[in-house]
């Protein structure tokens, strides 16, 4: 994988974690998705609820492993290039 395709990944999961987010903050904000009031909710709004929390967790781990791949593969560009440039001859 790219430093490029990873860092599009990265803004992709952070698109679809705000969408995720705002939709429920908008639409279930008095909703919990771990049902543990005493207070009765519709079991549609409790699974939207839990769907979008669950779809934020998983946008924030791909984000989260897509900006670790992009920082590793940038690590081990510029070590190579590092290590191409002390070992050219007649450099010194």
């Amino acid at each position: 994988m790219s430093i490029a395709s990873a860092l599009k990944l990265f803004v992709l999961a952070l698109i679809v974690l705000a969408v995720a987010f705002g939709l429920r903050r908008t639409f279930f904000f008095d909703v919990m998705p771990v049902s543990w009031d005493q207070d009765p909710q519709s079991l549609w709004a409790l699974g939207a609820a839990f769907l979008l929390r669950t779809l934020e967790n998983l946008a924030l781990v791909v984000a989260v492993l897509a900006l670790i791949v992009a920082g590793v593969s940038r690590l081990m560009r510029w070590r190579a290039a590092a290590q191409a440039d002390s070992r050219m001859p007649g450099m010194e």
